[in-house]
């Protein structure tokens, strides 16, 4: 009964497997973790001198919210790469000044490496068509 099961299995999952190889997926993570970072660090409970939400933690939510969608950007529309890549570089870099040192240089680092990756990033070629023989030839005899 397993046995008569499983290809059905692989065959359902293969098609989420090809699906998300044509997407930059290293930098969606990368970026969405990023921007996860930024958003939950200032209410993680560390020390009141270090990180204090407030007036900046709504600044940082308006750098950190659009570095997250960025990153759902990349996951759902691969198309975009290059502009949400651009997008979170900058987003990230100007998480500096608003996001207590941008995630302390943690969610700053990963929404930098994650822009460049979907920046960089190239779209699989499409495969090519198989050749026809040329009308008129034959193939059998190479002097025709």
């Amino acid at each position: 009964m397993l046995l008569t099961r499983l290809p059905a299995r692989r065959a359902r999952w293969s098609g989420t497997a090809a699906r998300w190889r044509t997407r930059p997926l290293g930098a969606a993570v990368l970026v969405t973790t990023a921007g996860t970072w930024l958003i939950v660090l200032p209410f993680l409970g560390t020390p009141v001198a270090l990180l204090q939400p407030g007036v900046a933690g709504s600044a940082g939510l308006g750098v950190s919210l659009p570095l997250l969608l960025s990153g759902v950007a990349l996951m759902r529309f691969p198309a975009l790469h290059a502009l949400a890549g651009l997008c979170a570089t900058v987003l990230s870099v100007l998480a500096l000044l608003t996001c207590n040192l941008g995630g302390l240089f943690l969610g700053t680092a990963l929404g930098v490496l994650g822009g460049c990756l979907a920046f960089a990033w190239t779209p699989p070629a499409p495969p090519e068509p198989p050749s026809t023989p040329e009308e008129g030839k034959n193939k059998a005899c190479p002097t025709a």
